[in-house]
């Protein structure tokens, strides 16, 4: 039989990685992301009729619900969800004193509202075929940084979301088990896009002696590739994984 699933944030980085193993795959994926420009591209690159666009924001719960039902018009269901849309806002704030409500309401929407509202809306399709697997994108930085911001913009409301995505997992996973839906999330550590992209743009615009900082922290010695993500979600969205449910697997090489 095959898979149909749902990748937010699919347009760029571990969202792109996973969108591009899951084609490879012969899954039918619809791909969402609030970037019309960079999902086009996706589109041209791939060029199949097993990969639909929508161009949504993850925080609207109308919207989302649109986007589950296209999905379920276009491939006939959804069994895969992998929320990796997210993000810690266009602010870059340390103390919690400088934080401003709409900061803190816009990153933690942004994180944890959108994955809440994707599970719901995906949820009927998925009990109805006693199937299902999902894979939330939380972060090292649910255990909190040292020292002082690096590529995280408002760190402190991002490192709270992050948890909060580990402990909804954990529920979620015992909540729907019985219906064969299974729910896990991974904790990937400094992951660097394609030249140009966000975070490898701030990284490298750090100080060389900040980044030697960042990359001590890493036993491995460098930071991670989207596709080095991509790869877990791979297993943990597979049928395979049927018994692995409820976890927080990180994949930071090592990080201290």
């Amino acid at each position: 039989m095959r898979r149909s699933a749902i990748v937010t944030g699919g347009a760029g980085g571990i969202g792109l990685a996973t969108v591009t193993r899951l084609l490879r795959q012969d899954v039918d994926v619809m791909l969402v992301d609030a970037n019309e420009e960079e999902a086009s591209k996706v589109a041209t690159k791939f060029s199949t009729d097993r990969l639909a666009i929508s161009i949504a924001d993850v925080t609207n719960a109308a919207q989302a619900a649109d986007v589950v039902d296209k999905t379920v018009s276009r491939f006939g269901g959804v069994d895969i969800l992998v929320n990796v849309a997210g993000g810690a806002g266009p602010v870059k704030v340390h103390e919690i004193e400088a934080i401003e409500p709409d900061t803190w309401d816009l990153v933690m929407n942004l994180n944890v509202r959108s994955v809440y509202l994707y599970c719901k809306a995906v949820m009927p399709y998925m009990r109805a075929r006693s199937y299902g697997r999902i894979v939330n994108i939380s972060s090292t930085l649910a255990r909190g940084e040292k020292g002082p911001p690096t590529t995280v913009a408002a760190r402190l409301p991002y490192a709270t979301a992050k948890a909060a995505l580990i402990g909804m997992t954990s529920q979620l996973a015992k909540d729907v088990a019985s219906d064969g839906i299974t729910v896990n999330a991974l904790l990937p550590g400094l992951i660097l896009g394609d030249k140009g992209t966000r975070i490898r743009a701030r990284f490298e615009a750090l100080p060389e002696e900040q980044r030697l900082s960042i990359m001590a922290g890493y036993p491995i010695g460098r930071p991670g590739e989207a596709d080095e993500v991509a790869v877990a979600i791979e297993f943990l969205v597979s049928e395979a994984a049927g018994y692995v449910t409820g976890t927080a697997i990180p994949v930071d090489g090592g990080y201290l």
